[in-house]
């Protein structure tokens, strides 16, 4: 194999982060149980690939653009991963809730920094400051368990209930029957 082809290999394929190999090694497992003609067996490193992205959120779409494979061959990989998927998401979105931590702790840090130089603080956008407090808000209104939305149902008049009042009132001046008011 030529230096320029083992590098294009490398760059699409092959991550030595151990959160790649082990979807690697999930594949190659899974195979054992499947038919030779499911992709874990013709294309291992594409649907460890495709499965990693999965995991990470990644659209179909997407996945299908930087693997190669169809997407419902992805689909296909979702459905008998599952399982292992859901594994990993609960794994990941752990590692995003550290990491949130760790921003917010460097939030109010810069905040602090802030209210003690005034002239920085000038710096800063209404706009900025005004969705971060609404982001901050919403957050913490979920962690608290409260409601983030709010659906409202209202009874009344619908649009075509009020189109017919409107023909009605229409049609009672064309009749002439109009009652002369004079407003206070």
């Amino acid at each position: 194999m030529s230096e320029e082809k083992l590098q294009k290999l490398k760059e699409n394929y092959y991550d030595d982060r151990p959160d790649k190999s082990e979807w690697f090694l999930e594949v190659r497992e899974r195979a054992k149980s499947l038919s030779r003609n499911n992709v874990e067996h013709y294309a291992p490193h594409k649907a460890a690939l495709a499965l990693f992205l999965l995991s990470q959120g990644a659209r179909i779409t997407e996945i299908s653009k930087k693997t190669g494979i169809g997407r419902d061959v992805i689909r296909g990989l979702e459905w008998r991963h599952n399982d292992t998927l859901e594994t990993k998401r609960k794994e990941f979105s752990m590692r995003y809730a550290i990491a949130a931590q760790e921003y917010t702790d460097l939030l109010f840090e810069r905040a602090t920094q802030l209210f003690d130089d005034p002239d920085s603080l000038a710096k800063i956008s209404p706009e900025k400051l005004a969705i971060t407090v609404g982001i901050l808000t919403d957050k913490a209104a979920q962690l608290t368990g409260m409601a983030t939305t709010v659906v409202e149902h209202r009874k009344g008049a619908s649009l075509d209930d009020a189109a017919n009042l409107i023909n009605e009132a229409r049609s009672r001046i064309a009749k002439g029957k109009v009652v002369e008011a004079e407003l206070l």
